[in-house]
């Protein structure tokens, strides 16, 4: 629930009410596999591995992660299970189907029913795996770069964009006087103390993991251990990969991307 005067009210330009119907009518087109696959999110918007587009490294960096997940999802389940029998027998992972598509409890729209077979479980895991680890690093660790400016993200106007000048030799002076923080403002919201909140927000909400996915071997000393050792070795190499290029990058004065470096991606969203 949130009130009329929300602070979302304030700082966006479409408010909390209709922001949340924005969630909802992105939700009714949701659908588990499609959305939240990367291959498929990435083809959605035109960008899949037949397009070129050089040093797109989300992309890049996203899709050896994803396939290094995928590797690992289906060596996990072969440690454990011998057939695709066996997966339609367990008990726990049909339940866990069963709650998660129930309309009363997870309600998540394209997710199995039931799981049949091993290839199943594994493209679910692959893609559970890659929501809170790979995309939530992808997403949330490039705030503190952007809002760590402030004029990148001014935290509220003290005048209307009708007010804008004509004139391009106004506008920059404009900007500071009504755009930017300023500390003699009467609302306490709009002062400086804003602005660095955000960036003190911001660069916790982006300090790295404690648990990243390339140091979880006690997590898997009883189960999966094999599949676990091999998936860390895959992760090597992509973090070697991203580290020669980032030298490469720094030579040529160009701007390094570490987002999904195994290295610094979280498990999960431990924030």
């Amino acid at each position: 629930s949130f009130k009329a005067d929300a602070v979302g009210d304030i700082l966006s330009s479409v408010g909390v009410g209709q922001f949340m119907q924005l969630i909802g009518k992105m939700w009714s087109r949701y659908s588990f596999f499609e959305k939240s696959g990367l291959p498929s999110e990435l083809a959605s918007r035109g960008f899949d591995e037949d397009f070129d587009m050089p040093n797109y490294l989300f992309r890049e960096d996203g899709m050896n992660l994803w396939n290094a997940y995928g590797t690992f999802a289906k060596d996990f389940v072969d440690e454990i299970y011998d057939s695709d029998e066996d997966v339609a027998s367990d008990t726990v992972v049909q339940e866990w189907a069963i709650e998660t598509t129930d309309a009363s409890r997870g309600a998540v729209p394209g997710f199995p029913t039931s799981f049949k077979d091993k290839d199943t479980l594994v493209r679910v895991l692959q893609t559970l795996m890659w929501i809170p680890s790979g995309l939530h690093a992808a997403v949330n660790f490039p705030q503190y770069d952007y809002y760590g400016f402030v004029p990148n993200k001014p935290m509220g106007m003290r005048a209307s964009l009708d007010s804008l000048p004509d004139k391009d030799s106004d506008i920059r002076s404009w900007m500071f006087e009504f755009f930017f923080p300023h500390v003699s403002s009467g609302e306490e919201w709009l002062k400086m103390d804003a602005s660095l909140e955000t960036t003190q927000t911001t660069h916790i909400l982006t300090l790295p993991s404690n648990t990243c996915i390339d140091n979880l071997s006690d997590n898997f000393a009883k189960t999966g251990t094999k599949a676990y050792a091999k998936f860390q070795k895959n992760l090597d190499k992509i973090t070697d990969g991203v580290n020669d290029r980032n030298k490469e990058s720094k030579k040529a004065k160009k701007a390094v991307y570490s987002y999904l470096n195994p290295s610094v991606v979280p498990a999960s969203i431990d924030i």
